[in-house]
């Protein structure tokens, strides 16, 4: 077992404790606020307040004070009233996810009967209570920002290049969708995409998180989808778009305008189940979206092999070519991808106390992921399919303003298969040395296809039961227990089709090199008690936490003996980690905060169960690394220290400086095989994943907020930082050994560190008309190893790339026609077409030219200028789409 504390007594009655506690991921935030008496200033008790849209309210207590929790994210108008005074009307209250927005009122003795006073709230600049860097981002903020979906908004965020968060590696953060984590275990990534018409609020954290959230090290993304409204609304809408670009003579294909190139339609529709009836609502949601991509090639051959009858030779600059079959020379799409997406969730309110939601998702999705070898052989490459279903349970009972409890059940699976064809044994497969004989120097593949099958299916079971109370006016308590059963599922093999199987198609026996199968199912435990403490002077976020993981799984006594070694049962993991937040208001229009905390996260599953077998294939030796169950949760222990600043109404700064120690990182270690015993292969190495590398982030950034005010609005951030460590990939000691070089024993710029970036953003319109925004990116070029034929000459991620620079723009023109509101829209990707070289050839640093393209000549049907000028190398080119968007 591994902890961060000495086992003892105490600790497990601790533990004993926790886990007869509930855990939630907050979806909702809470009002509170103080209503005095106008004219002497003394606190009213017995005050009805109200959210008009909800219902919810509460009563103020002796001292005028009051507090509603539960309060979904959105903008909402409260109402006052007491008998003998005016009543007072606050409308445009904002509430964030995990936030606390403060409305106090003054009541005025009642003078005219029926009247009512009404104002309208100004969001505060300063979170007093913000004790992490977190961005919320609303409905009405998403649909003006020109982002496809929630991924591109995450982008947007300071301290995120590329979806790694402050440094990080890619995986190491949560994505939470309803207060459910939808990552999925194998790679952890998320497993369905969530679509922006569906979503109410996205809260996007990338510093210090609470105790709350759990399995992620760098970040969290907190997604609340939407719910049905009291009356029918809905909406219909969509686009057509392409690329519009001068570089035809780099990205093949897009010479001509062709406008169903990249298309869209979606659509919603929510109101309540049973007219008149407003207590059980419905919402439900659907998108299709399709894109060509940017990525061409063209089908000079097919993917056959050297014995297909309609071989022949083709004369190409002078030279006599063998091609297995020549194509029909059409463009093809490579990069091309397709999804659809419903989504639906129906919401009971029961009697005033009592909450039931139930909401499911259903999502497909297929495409091509670009191999630049491929390029006249595009029929060659596999299409990527994927299918994910989610359904989610919510029971919410409210015991009082102050207190609800939550009970949710959840389950989720996503499958992922890619394959040329569908099945393994289609007599179109060709041999599978196709490759390596119709291949060349500088050359595309004339034929030949991969012969990679590959599925995997994950699924995941959550149930949890929590609780949330405001305990006393100035101490919010939460607590929580969560059950997590995963069931992960992979085949992965290799179509083979050569002499030993009489030249047909056939399937490797499975347990051997050539067909890994495992399917597992382990499980997750974790615990939290957290208290948010709020003081005039003084915000406290502490919490602790406690995850527990057993693999369930099977290791080797002895790793030198892979074949004959006894086998035990996988070591269970579990570890405590504290969280500790603090924000000092240092007067009405700044605070200061500091954030501590242990992070904990276990690997990617794969890495735990691929390649369990420890079957050594002597002819891939250390390319084919082994999975170890026995891993350990990867560590992190962040600090930050933030300032929040207003400087008026309208304009605000926020100042973060941030450090990141991150341990036990996975890597691999090389093993030898063991003379002496019946083992094959004898003396040979081969490579196991560990827990052996380490990072280490530091950095701060600056962001300045100008309001949406007269017309324009305006944010700015700049994030300086820097992120080292001894390897960028898991598998680099593995590639090192394989390359002759020594491993690196000081620490490196890791592959995603970009020392600087700034995100800016200008909105300019006028509300309920028209709106233009425009959004740049702009960032210092990321590290590479420099080499001269393939022989590194400096210091791993030594040099850099040229910088980055894009710029998106979005515009909009609304019309009202009675309920009916008409919406026409642009969104412009890459507006100056701007070349991004996010790939370079490591020997001039460029992603064209690179020194071999002066010496050598191609074997096959293309040029070497075809072959070493590649557009996968460059950012996507301007992106068009145009589009009309009707509600009512």
């Amino acid at each position: 077992m591994t902890g961060l504390v000495t086992r003892g007594t105490g600790w497990i009655g601790l533990l004993l404790l926790l886990s007869t506690l509930p855990l939630r991921a907050q979806t909702t935030g809470k009002i509170v606020g103080r209503v005095t008496d106008a004219q002497t200033g003394e606190p009213l008790p017995g005050v009805n307040v109200v959210i008009l849209e909800t219902q919810q309210g509460a009563s103020t207590d002796a001292d005028g004070y009051y507090v509603i929790l539960n309060v979904r994210p959105g903008t909402y108008t409260l109402r006052a009233s007491m008998v003998g005074f005016t009543p007072q009307v606050v409308q445009e209250v904002r509430v964030q996810i995990n936030l606390t927005t403060e409305v106090n009122f003054t009541l005025q003795e009642e003078t005219i009967t029926g009247q009512e006073v009404v104002i309208t709230a100004t969001r505060p600049l300063v979170q007093r209570d913000l004790t992490a860097t977190a961005a919320a981002v609303s409905r009405e903020e998403l649909v003006v920002l020109p982002v496809e979906n929630f991924t591109d908004v995450v982008n947007l965020q300071a301290g995120v290049v590329e979806g790694h968060f402050r440094g990080g590696r890619i995986g190491e953060v949560a994505y939470l969708v309803d207060g459910v984590q939808i990552n999925d275990v194998y790679d952890r990534s998320f497993a369905f995409q969530v679509e922006n018409n569906a979503i109410q609020e996205i809260e996007v954290i990338t510093g210090t998180f609470n105790a709350e959230y759990g399995s992620a090290q760098s970040g969290v993304v907190n997604i609340v989808t939407r719910e049905g409204s009291e009356r029918y609304q809905g909406s219909l809408g969509g686009y057509v778009g392409d690329y519009l670009t001068t570089a035809t003579d780099l990205f093949m294909g897009l010479e001509r305008i062709s406008p169903l190139h990249a298309r869209s339609i979606q659509g919603d529709l929510s109101g309540p189940l049973i007219p008149g009836y407003s207590n059980v609502t419905f919402f439900v949601a659907g998108r299709y979206v399709h894109n060509d991509g940017h990525l061409y090639g063209r089908r000079i051959v097919l993917p056959v092999d050297q014995d297909d009858p309609r071989a022949q030779y083709v004369t190409v600059d002078g030279r006599q070519v063998f091609v297995p079959a020549l194509g029909d020379s059409a463009l093809v799409p490579m990069n091309w991808s397709e999804q659809h997406t419903l989504q639906a969730k129906l919401t009971a309110r029961l009697f005033g106390q009592h909450k039931l939601t139930l909401s499911g998702l259903w999502q497909g999705d297929r495409g091509k992921n670009y191999n630049h070898l491929f390029r006249y052989n595009p029929d060659g490459t596999p299409t990527v399919y994927g299918r994910s279903r989610s359904l989610l349970a919510t029971y919410t009972h409210i015991f009082s303003s102050r207190t609800f409890a939550e009970l949710k059940g959840a389950y989720f699976t996503n499958e992922v298969r890619e394959y040329v064809y569908e099945d393994p044994l289609d007599p179109r497969y060709p041999r599978d040395d196709a490759l390596r004989l119709l291949g060349g120097n500088f050359s595309f593949y004339r034929g030949g296809a991969i012969m990679r099958h590959f599925r995997r299916r994950t699924e995941t079971f959550t149930a949890r039961f929590d609780i949330t109370s405001q305990v006393t006016l100035r101490h919010q308590m939460k607590a929580g227990v969560e059950f997590k059963q995963h069931t992960l599922t992979v085949r992965d093999f290799e179509v083979k089709r050569n002499p030993s199987t009489g030249f047909q198609p056939a399937i490797p026996p499975v347990h051997t090199p050539d067909h890994v199968y495992y399917h597992k199912r382990p499980i997750e435990l974790s615990a939290y008690v957290q208290d948010k403490m709020e003081f005039d002077y003084l915000v406290v976020n502490v919490g602790l936490r406690f995850d527990f993981f057993d693999p369930r799984a099977e290791v080797l006594e002895d790793f030198s003996r892979p074949r004959t070694s006894p086998r035990r049962p996988a070591p269970v993991r579990w570890q405590l980690s504290p969280r500790l937040g603090l924000s000092f208001p240092i007067s009405q229009n700044g605070a200061v905060r500091l954030a501590y905390g242990h992070f904990f996260q276990m690997p990617a599953f794969d890495y735990l169960y691929t390649n369990a077998d420890y079957i050594y294939d002597p002819e891939r030796g250390l390319s084919r690394a082994f999975g170890y169950a026995g891993l350990e949760p990867e560590q992190t222990v962040a600090y930050e220290i933030g300032l929040q600043q207003a400087f008026s109404e309208l304009i605000g700064l926020n100042l973060v400086l941030y450090y990141k120690d991150i341990r036990n990182l996975l890597g691999t270690r090389i093993e030898v095989i063991a003379p002496g015993f019946d083992e094959p292969f004898q003396l040979e190495k081969y490579g196991r994943y560990v827990n052996r590398d380490y990072g280490q982030v530091k950095g701060f950034l600056v962001s300045l907020e100008r309001r949406m005010a007269g017309g324009f609005g305006l944010g700015i951030d700049y994030t300086f930082q820097v992120a080292r460590g001894n390897a960028s990939d898991p598998r680099a000691v593995l590639i090192d050994e394989m390359s002759g070089i020594e491993p690196e024993k000081q620490l490196v710029p890791l592959d995603w560190d970009r020392r600087h970036q700034l995100n800016t953003s200008l909105t300019v319109g006028e509300a309920g008309r028209w709106t233009v925004t425009l959004v740049g990116r702009l960032g210092s070029g990321l590290p590479y190893t420099p080499s001269i034929a393939d022989e590194r000459i400096g210091v791993e991620n030594s040099a850099r790339r040229p910088g980055f620079v894009q710029f998106d723009l979005y515009a909009s023109r609304l019309w009202k026609l009675g309920p009916v509101g008409v919406q026409l829209f642009a969104r412009v990707y890459n507006v100056f077409d701007h070349r991004n070289e996010i790939q370079v050839y490591t020997d001039t640093g460029r992603a064209f030219p690179n020194l071999r393209y002066y010496s050598g000549e191609p074997q096959g049907l293309n040029s070497k200028e075809e072959f070493l000028r590649r557009p996968d190398f460059y950012s996507a080119p301007r992106l068009v789409n145009i589009g009309m968007n009707v509600t009512f």
